[in-house]
């Protein structure tokens, strides 16, 4: 009931402020807000769109998996990593409430219990475990106004007890999650639950029982988790589940290293599915491959936004094992400044992929309409995907992957429009044009964005 009540109080919300365009500034904040700008208010889902007290907002978080060992071990550290993110415009990180089961976290293992490691050694509980996960979430939103996702069980083999991990959630709903509702953006079931304490039938059965458990008592939405040894169906259909979390495709083979940008736009607006989070994306340092392209990666949350997903997760290597510094990550610079520019509700508009009639143009590749350059190999002109969503009379646009010709397009209707490079959020031309016309974008850095209007 605490749920339905609050949903239909954030739904009313929604349909006040919904569909303005962010006034956000196109430069990431150099200090950390006080306390009293903070966004404000228990997160929601509303459509795809996240809403809180001061209306929707675009989900960019950022993988700090070990935020909470850092906060015991070296807070300093934690202070400075914090500040830094919330200055470069995340809103919110993905932490792991306990992980150390595997012997690459060795001397980094958070301990909610005592456990006997993968390769034997033993680890002692922590005794301020708790008190840590509430230092933790209180010095992120309280001073640098930034919103923490809790993954519950990364490493589920710490407490193989199904009554030990019950005990578990009902202490975290009770001594952490109580009154910090509007700290928290997510509590997530399991990372990659299959392969991390949750196998088989009865590891997914768990899974959504769980699911279940947190979402009838609290009103913080909840995820299960990335369940990749079977559909995506299995996981979330017919599920108590608010958000979605899926981790995409990191196989940089394809399609010029583009397709884990697209990987999202099948899953994006699924009909009786919620939401998605793209959660645990290609980035730099990234485990299985890599991604160091500025242009994919400021990309591929703009390329989120527009397929449905209200949440995009930055991942990083300084955000796993923290060997590394964020200030030293490819692109974690120029991501907030691109997205300051989009609609805040832009997931819950009405997207259209480029063959669609109702996309703003007709994409050309080798001189053939509604054709991509990988379905024309030998062209030097074309992109990998052009998407858009539309809502009313406005529109935003992705051309991503365009080859050295640049992209022919053609005005299915009267459009204008300005054309943003995604590695300056800079506008490098204003365009009217009427249907039927054509025009040639250059290829720039290889993706462009488009934001316009659909001319009477």
């Amino acid at each position: 009931m605490l749920r339905v009540k609050c949903l239909l109080t954030i739904a009313l919300v929604a349909l006040m402020g919904c569909g303005q365009p962010s006034s956000r500034a196109q430069q990431p904040p150099q200090k950390p807000r006080p306390p009293s700008s903070h966004r404000t208010g228990p997160v929601r889902v509303v459509g795809h769109s996240l809403v809180d007290r001061h209306g929707p907002f675009l989900g960019l978080g950022v993988s700090y998996f070990s935020a909470l060992w850092r906060c015991r071990s070296d807070p300093a550290r934690l202070e400075s990593d914090l500040q830094f993110l919330s200055r470069q415009g995340f809103n919110y990180y993905r932490m792991l409430a306990m992980v150390g089961w595997n012997p690459a976290w060795k001397g980094r293992e958070i301990a909610p219990v005592a456990f006997t490691t993968h390769d034997g050694r033993h680890i002692a509980a922590w005794p301020d475990y708790w008190k840590q996960m509430r230092r933790l979430i209180d010095l992120a939103y309280d001073r640098f106004g930034m919103r923490t996702q809790i993954t519950v069980f990364a490493d589920a083999q710490l407490m193989p007890r199904k009554q030990d991990r019950l005990d578990y959630l009902r202490r975290l709903l009770r001594d952490v999650v109580a009154g910090r509702e509007q700290k928290i953006i997510l509590i997530e079931v399991a990372n990659e639950g299959w392969q991390n304490g949750f196998p088989g039938d009865e590891g997914l059965a768990e899974l959504r029982e769980f699911t279940s458990y947190l979402a009838q008592r609290t009103s913080v939405p909840i995820a299960t988790s990335s369940n990749h040894d079977r559909p995506f169906a299995d996981t979330y259909a017919h599920s108590d589940a608010d958000i979605a979390t899926w981790h995409f495709s990191r196989d940089r083979s394809v399609d010029d290293g583009w397709k884990p940008v697209y990987d999202c736009w099948e899953l994006g607006k699924l009909p009786g599915y919620p939401p998605v989070s793209s959660n645990e994306p290609i980035g730099p340092g990234a485990s299985v491959a890599s991604e160091t392209s500025d242009i994919r990666l400021v990309m591929a949350p703009v390329f989120a936004y527009i397929a449905g997903l209200p949440m995009y997760v930055f991942h990083c290597g300084a955000g796993v094992m923290g060997r590394t510094r964020f200030e030293d990550t490819p692109c974690i610079r120029l991501l907030a400044p691109l997205i300051a520019m989009l609609p805040a509700d832009l997931p819950s508009w009405q997207r259209s992929d480029a063959k669609d009639p109702g996309a703003p143009f007709t994409i050309y590749a080798a001189g053939l309409p509604n054709k991509t350059w990988p379905e024309a190999p030998a062209s030097r002109d074309g992109c990998v995907r052009m998407v858009s969503a539309s809502r009313g009379h406005d529109f935003v646009c992705a051309a991503i992957g365009i080859r050295p010709g640049g992209l022919k397009i053609q005005a299915r209707v009267s459009v204008s429009f300005r054309v943003v490079d995604p590695l300056t959020a800079r506008v490098v031309d204003h365009v009217e044009m009427g249907a039927g016309e054509q025009r040639t974008l250059p290829a720039g850095s290889g993706a462009w964005l488009l934001l316009g209007r659909f001319r009477k």
